[in-house]
């Protein structure tokens, strides 16, 4: 999961560079919503298996307060922007202009691969409804990087500082 997540903020990153090659963006774009599909259908699954299993992994017991509380809300903020990112670019691809088939006859449309497309909330597209789904979305992106980076920091230091096994719970779990 947690490389399926930096391999998207690394594609959307690159996405929004290339602007001016509309055809290399477009299958991207492709790309981009698929992955964004897989990542939403396995952070549901997560958090199902979450919620479902009683054994948590919990902190060393010598963990100081603030860094459990930190931990905590940590991993809320992570699940909430593993749903916000997928459902904000889905709603963005959605509301964009070309979305409008009278606009535009050959509409784009939000395909999971090959598989199916999804659904679109939106009869006709609206550029000020993408632009701010778009700030939404590049503002999710950005908090779940630092989320991510600070995250992955506290593991390193749990590691090579404290010497606990929280970073190889965190891997290979238990």
């Amino acid at each position: 999961m947690a490389l399926l997540i930096f391999g998207m903020l690394a594609l959307g990153f690159y996405m929004v560079r290339i602007e001016e090659d509309l055809v290399n963006q477009y299958n991207e774009i492709q790309w981009h919503k698929s992955f964004g599909f897989i990542v939403f259908t396995l952070a549901c699954l997560r958090l199902a298996w979450r919620k479902l299993s009683p054994d948590h992994p919990t902190l060393p017991i010598e963990t100081p307060a603030w860094q459990v509380k930190s931990a905590r809300y940590s991993h809320i903020l992570l699940y909430v922007l593993m749903f916000a990112l997928p459902i904000s670019g889905w709603l963005m691809a959605s509301a964009s202009p070309l979305n409008d088939p009278d606009a535009f006859p050959f509409q784009i449309k939000n395909m999971v691969f090959v598989w199916f497309e999804l659904p679109d909330p939106f009869a006709k597209g609206s550029q000020f409804l993408r632009d701010v789904l778009k700030f939404i979305h590049m503002g999710a992106a950005l908090a779940l990087a630092a989320v991510l980076a600070v995250h992955t920091l506290a593991a390193l230091k749990h590691h090579f500082i404290d010497g606990d096994n929280v970073l190889r719970r965190m891997l290979i779990g238990r």
